[in-house]
């Protein structure tokens, strides 16, 4: 499908209806930006095998990180961190039992929405590991935004760190458990490997991103994985962004070497080998189609950039 007629098909299709419907876009930029970021496509990617509605669940949930985030770095309002521990308070309410109660709009009314279509699902464990994911996002969100508020410079082992949490990959690989049908096995003991499995695959996602929305970032005066590499080893950015691919494509080369093992069953209970593979292959589709639509997407096109009366560009 060519990129004009994918969007043609977003426009139509059930992600943008749904944000209109529960006040997630608030204007006309809103929904032209949604619309090109292609999560219809994205989420067909992430769970292949899954029916319509879970597909469009999926993309639904795609929608609402995507959009929360772009809220934040695209209006100044992830600079300014009392507004963001307030915005993620009244999102946050919504995920303690009655707290969607009186939410009306906006996303508040979206993260209720999805969240009453996808909890009563799932576990109550599973339920507690996702509420305990959005949480450390929001943590670390409102981490970052005194950072910009202050004009922090971090370390590079800092950002990483930061960075880990504030890509939103750990809540919606968890998202992905259900709506592949594929929930993290529970074994004798724990198991390691599966953590630092979600751990690369955060970091590749985050990496990831951080070289598509690299130029969209400065254009925005925001710090990047690549403009905080080329600072610490005082090199230009052209230099730091192939060293942020190199390390990118090496943790990636690293997340397949662990998955392979583990679904090969090595040092796996045989009885949960079969979940074990499911679990990880669900998590493989969700790495590669993140990095598959984080080159196809139109989501860091600079006529999103706000102009200097918080308007998008608009196109020529």
């Amino acid at each position: 499908m060519g990129s004009a007629d994918a969007r043609a098909h977003q426009e139509k299709g059930p992600v943008l209806a749904w944000a209109r419907d529960t006040g997630l876009v608030v204007d006309v930029g809103e929904e032209e930006r949604l619309a090109a970021m292609r999560l219809e496509e994205f989420a067909s990617d992430i769970v292949p095998a899954a029916d319509a509605a879970h597909r469009d669940l999926t993309a639904q949930w795609a929608a609402f990180i995507c959009l929360v985030d772009d809220r934040l770095d695209r209006s100044g309002l992830g600079s300014r961190p009392d507004e963001v521990r307030a915005l993620f308070t009244r999102i946050l309410r919504v995920l303690t039992p009655g707290g969607g109660a009186d939410v009306r709009s906006g996303p508040e009314a979206a993260l209720d929405d999805l969240w009453q279509r996808t909890a009563p699902g799932m576990p109550p464990q599973w339920q507690k590991r996702f509420v305990a994911d959005y949480r450390d996002f929001a943590a670390a969100t409102c981490e970052e935004a005194a950072v910009r508020g202050e004009r922090t410079r971090l370390a590079l082992g800092d950002y990483l760190a930061l960075r880990r949490r504030t890509i939103t990959a750990l809540p919606m690989a968890t998202i992905v458990e259900c709506t592949a049908d594929a929930p993290r096995p529970d074994l004798p003991g724990g198991d390691l490997r599966l953590k630092t499995l979600r751990r690369a695959a955060a970091d590749v996602a985050g990496w990831t991103n951080d070289l598509a929305s690299a130029e969209d970032d400065q254009r925005a005066r925001q710090e990047n994985l690549v403009t905080v590499w080329a600072r610490e080893h005082g090199c230009p950015l052209s230099t730091a962004r192939e060293r942020v691919v190199r390390m990118r494509d090496n943790r990636l080369c690293g997340l397949q070497v662990l998955a392979e093992e583990l679904t090969a069953g090595d040092g796996v209970p045989h009885s949960d080998r079969a979940a074990v593979r499911r679990y990880v292959n669900a998590l493989r589709s969700f790495v590669s189609a993140t990095l598959l639509w984080l080159g196809a997407t139109g989501r860091f096109e600079p006529r999103w950039t706000p102009d200097r009366h918080g308007a998008p560009t608009p196109l020529p």
